[in-house]
């Protein structure tokens, strides 16, 4: 299990090309230097007015698939 830490700050515009298919994944760094590739669908719970910002935990099986994805300090 592996676990990843990482800051995101997204806005509503373009979270809406995410959802409408013009892109298909959300790449951004780990506090450790490890380049993340997640599906945007992950992040729906997270939108807001703003758009998706704030810290992130990102928690990954052994085989790399997504156990779960928190937001908060």
């Amino acid at each position: 299990m592996q676990s990843h830490r990482f800051f995101l700050n997204i806005g509503w515009q373009e979270m809406q090309r995410y959802y409408r298919g013009q892109a298909d994944r959300v790449v951004c760094r780990s506090t450790q230097g490890k380049v993340l590739h997640i599906h945007p669908r992950f992040f729906r719970p997270f939108l807001r007015s703003e758009g998706v910002r704030g810290w992130f935990t990102l928690t990954l099986a052994a085989d790399g698939s997504l156990l779960s994805l928190e937001r908060g300090a």
